[in-house]
C-alpha cells in the first residue's frame, strides 16, 4: 500500500502570507508612529511661528501708534 505525501505548497502559501501581514502590519504601525510625530513637531513649529508673529504684529502696532502720535497733534478739547 502507498502512502500519499501532502504537498508542502498549502503550508508555505500560509507561512507566506502570515509572513507579508506581519510586515505590512509593521509598515503600518512605523508610519503611523512617523505620523505621529511629524505631527506633534510640526504643531509646535506652527506654535513657535505664531507666537514670533503675533510678537511682530503687536510690536508693529505699537511703533505705527507711537508714529502716529509724533505726528498727529492732541485733540483739542471743547
Amino acid at each position: 500500500m502507498r502512502t500519499r505525501r501532502r504537498s508542502p505548497l498549502p503550508a508555505v502559501a500560509v507561512a507566506l502570507v502570515l509572513a507579508v501581514a506581519a510586515t505590512l502590519g509593521g509598515v503600518a504601525l512605523m508610519l503611523q508612529s512617523f505620523g505621529d510625530s511629524l505631527d506633534r513637531e510640526l504643531e509646535e513649529q506652527v506654535d513657535v511661528v505664531q507666537r514670533d508673529f503675533d510678537r511682530d504684529v503687536r510690536r508693529l502696532e505699537r511703533r505705527i501708534t507711537e508714529e502716529l502720535e509724533r505726528r498727529l497733534p492732541p485733540p483739542e478739547g471743547p
